[in-house]
């Protein structure tokens, strides 16, 4: 028969494991969400980290203001990657310390490819917001897909495809010259993508050169376009690089189409390409002001009221990036990485600012492309192009 001592001291021991527990509870409770942002937020592009970074801190108001995620604040952990590789990697592994959900970033094809053996290592799912190389979620050499990178983006093979359809269905295109930086694995890629689709439309591609980065190049590309006149031209560069070759083909001469990727950031190009060059230039992108679905128009009016302009597509692609993190977060139930890269998995019709995006295998988005051109100065959407399995 048991003492009443005994009980008594069970009763003390109960009484200090639920104090233990609630305390456990409530100190678990004041801890935020962390996610992770790896962007360049100074040096090499800047201009697409800095809007993505402020579609994401918009997205994290959104939800804070709304209870925040899993009964806790969401707090944003941001290290500046500064659009290199190298220290994409280390970025990577600083946030890999912080206890993160979840991170965002990095945006370019250089870095997103950099912070892949670390993603993996730490077992820490990755958003791309913009990084479209298919290497960034599958392995090139056995075509495994990496378990934790993912993006909230096309892929190249899907833009590439839409412009050289675009330069042979809507703009008569039978030749055309491509130009790429032979050191860009982004830009590369999309240069061969855009040849084999030019090519499989019925066209033909008689100029195919790199452009150097350091000089430039323009005299030799000008002289064989003079010596071999050519439809429409293929620049697919990033901002800075695209802007130098527009305004030299213009100066030089080149009156015809020049068509490019989503590395162009209308925004920035509009404001900086001469005005009297800014005719017949067309670009992929993955959003557009003029779309005012639902979803846009509310994306729309709070960014312009906590930032006071428009939003770009990276802002864009930022908020729902971040979006997209939290709705697996939320089916997670607990915000552990591996959980939230199993739910990330399966993302299905989300609804997000860019459009209805679902993840395939590959952890790729099937989404809309989107036809751009520039009207007034401004970017101007032409048509969107629907994804079809390729």
């Amino acid at each position: 028969m048991h003492s009443i001592k005994t009980y008594a001291c069970l009763g003390l021991c109960l009484a200090v494991c639920l104090t233990f527990i609630s305390g456990c509870k409530t100190t678990s409770q004041e801890h935020p969400v962390a996610i992770g942002v790896n962007l360049a937020l100074s040096g090499t592009g800047m201009s697409y980290g800095e809007s993505t970074a402020r579609g994401i801190e918009l997205a994290k108001d959104q939800v804070n203001q709304s209870g925040g995620l899993l009964g806790q604040p969401v707090q944003l952990i941001s290290v500046d990657n500064h659009g290199l590789p190298d220290d994409a990697s280390a970025a990577a592994r600083e946030l890999s310390q912080q206890h993160v959900s979840v991170i965002i970033g990095p945006n370019m094809t250089e870095c997103a490819l950099a912070v892949i053996p670390e993603t993996e290592r730490n077992k820490i799912p990755v958003i791309s917001p913009a990084g479209t190389h298919p290497d960034i979620t599958v392995d090139s050499k056995t075509r495994e897909v990496y378990r934790y990178m993912f993006r909230a983006t096309f892929i190249d093979a899907y833009q590439g495809r839409a412009m050289a359809d675009y330069a042979v269905r809507q703009l008569n295109g039978r030749t055309a010259a491509v130009m790429y930086d032979e050191r860009s694995p982004y830009s590369r890629g999309l240069a061969e993508i855009f040849c084999k689709a030019f090519e499989t439309d019925g066209g033909t591609v008689p100029i195919f050169l790199p452009l150097d980065s350091q000089d430039k190049n323009m005299a030799n590309i000008l002289l064989k376009l003079s010596e071999e006149p050519c439809d429409v031209v293929y620049a697919p560069f990033y901002d800075d690089q695209a802007v130098q070759c527009i305004d030299s083909l213009r100066a030089g001469g080149f009156q015809k189409p020049i068509l490019g990727p989503d590395g162009w950031n209308g925004p920035k190009m509009a404001q900086a390409i001469q005005p009297a060059g800014q005719f017949r230039l067309y670009y992929s992108d993955h959003y557009a002001n003029d779309v005012q679905h639902n979803e846009s128009k509310k994306f729309i009016a709070m960014y312009y009221e906590k930032y006071g302009l428009l939003p770009d597509s990276y802002a864009a692609l930022g908020y729902d990036s971040f979006m997209m993190a939290v709705e697996a977060i939320r089916r997670s139930q607990n915000g552990h990485p591996e959980d939230v890269a199993a739910e990330l998995a399966k993302t299905v019709d989300f609804a997000g600012v860019t459009g209805t995006i679902s993840l395939d295998a590959n952890h790729d988005a099937v989404k809309d492309v989107y036809i751009m051109t520039f009207l007034q100065g401004e970017p101007s959407l032409l048509e969107k192009e629907q994804m079809v399995t390729l």
